[in-house]
């Protein structure tokens, strides 16, 4: 019991801590604003929309993953998964991965009617959101993977096993995410990011470090963004070279959560599970 309360207690306090910092950089952001001659009521328009104040929030996920890693952790000599021999190999096929996995379920759903897709022009203006989506999902990908299967799974692993962990911390990606527009829509969105905790959680474990589920992470944001132009966990993206239409049923086209709210991507999750697990497994063992 007193395990598991300081357990509790030490992933409370990583989240509280990124709540607070948070905070301060948003009433910072806002005194900044207000100086500059802009009104009350774009404010929130414009905090949502500013790439730094993203990027901030994603290196305070991983500032408070090492810190506390750093702190309480590191003299028990468990692994939080950055240093990885084969890291590049692993990103490589990550990337991949998450490549193939979008790019099945957006095809899938628009093979059966759930969307339509329109070329987008290629300016300048596509040009700098393409940029400006590939540097906020490497940030997210790596502040998601640090702190959730980097600090959050390896503390579970290390008192109460590798299953424990990948279950909480599935259910923990899940809720991180619990104030996205649209996650309750349907209970699909959710399912969509537990199994996407669950593939994370799993190649974490089997190929012995972060950078496989920090490659998928990557190019499953990126490619459904930027590139087929879906929502991204409920996220407008700023622009992609295709648009997606949304022609529904909101169960195919995923509706406005994006991907990640279609059955179809749930079925490609599941088959993205079983491939990791038999192929990784393997390999470990080996």
């Amino acid at each position: 019991m007193k395990t598991f309360a300081a357990v509790a207690g030490k992933i409370a306090l990583s989240f509280i801590v990124v709540l607070l910092v948070s905070v301060i950089v948003g009433i910072v952001y806002t005194i900044i604003v207000v100086a500059s001659g802009t009104g009350v009521e774009d404010i929130e328009s414009a905090s949502q929309n500013s790439l730094w104040i993203q990027i901030i929030q994603t290196i305070l996920f991983i500032a408070s993953a090492l810190g506390m890693y750093a702190l309480f952790e590191r003299k028990k000599k468990w692994a939080l998964g950055l240093r990885q021999q084969d890291g590049g190999v692993m990103l490589v096929h990550g990337l991949l991965a998450g490549i193939l996995l979008i790019s099945l379920s957006a095809v899938l759903i628009w093979a059966f009617g759930g969307i339509s897709w329109t070329s987008g022009e290629w300016n300048s203006q596509l040009t700098k959101a393409l940029l400006k989506g590939l540097l906020l999902f490497i940030f997210v990908a790596v502040s998601e993977e640090v702190y959730s299967r980097g600090y959050v799974q390896g503390l579970i692993r290390y008192h109460y096993g590798s299953k424990a962990a990948i279950i909480v911390t599935s259910l923990l990606f899940a809720l991180l995410h619990s104030m996205n527009p649209g996650i309750f829509e349907s209970p699909l969105p959710i399912i969509n990011l537990i199994l996407a905790g669950v593939i994370f959680g799993i190649a974490r474990e089997l190929t012995g470090g972060l950078w496989w589920p920090i490659g998928m992470h990557l190019t499953w944001n990126y490619l459904q963004g930027n590139i087929y132009g879906f929502n991204v966990s409920g996220t407008i993206m700023d622009d992609s070279i295709l648009y997606a239409t949304d022609k529904g049923p909101a169960w195919l086209s995923g509706a406005s959560f994006g991907i990640e709210g279609s059955l179809i991507s749930i079925i490609m999750l599941l088959a993205g599970i079983t491939a990791v697990y038999f192929l990784y497994r393997r390999k470990s063992r080996a």
